[in-house]
């Protein structure tokens, strides 16, 4: 069993997101395939258009409401739905409501 409580902790921007977008990991993936992360967005905050060749990823909107763009379809979701996007499907998400966006995001790599 292993515990984390780095629930205040900042997290970090990572590559290729912008507007203070960050991600704090909860579960990290050293040794694991998969991971759980706490993203938070300020308006404005998302990350560019791109996709994981071999991870799933579920994002799990808990506050506020978070746009994604796939290229071929444009969505929000607000606190409580879900999207799941499997290998190679682009995504790109911003929050363009006025309050902060905290999603939970689930990594499984294939």
């Amino acid at each position: 069993m292993q515990i984390w409580k780095d629930g205040a902790a900042e997290g970090v921007v990572p590559p290729n997101h912008f507007g203070n977008l960050r991600t704090l990991d909860v579960v990290p993936f050293k040794g694991r395939n998969f991971a759980v992360q706490l993203s938070r967005a300020p308006k404005g905050g998302g990350g560019e258009l791109h996709s994981h060749p071999d991870w799933s990823q579920v994002f799990f909107v808990m506050k506020g409401a978070l746009t994604f763009d796939t290229g071929a379809e444009r969505f929000t979701l607000t606190a409580g739905e879900a999207v799941l996007f499997e290998p190679n499907d682009p995504h790109y998400t911003i929050n363009e409501a006025d309050e902060e966006s905290v999603s939970l995001v689930i990594t499984v790599q294939q």
